[in-house]
């Protein structure tokens, strides 16, 4: 399995990067092979919020996805 590496990406480009994911996997029909990768990414992508915002305690907000079918991470 290939890693997502997101490190580099600045926290803009990280919540774009999430936005575009969840329309995409808001398109993508159930059982579709193309699900897998996208929520490998925004998998990576939540991480590295969450790893971030763990490195500056006292920021408000949290990372949060909510997904296509209502459910949600984080």
């Amino acid at each position: 399995m290939r890693e997502h590496d997101v490190a580099a990406l600045s926290a803009a480009e990280l919540e774009a990067a999430r936005r575009e994911l969840a329309a995409s996997l808001a398109l993508a029909r159930p059982g579709s092979p193309v699900r897998g990768p996208i929520q490998a990414r925004m998998a990576a992508i939540e991480a590295e919020l969450a790893g971030r915002a763990a490195a500056r305690p006292g920021l408000l907000g949290s990372p949060r996805t909510v997904f296509a079918d209502g459910g949600h991470a984080g």
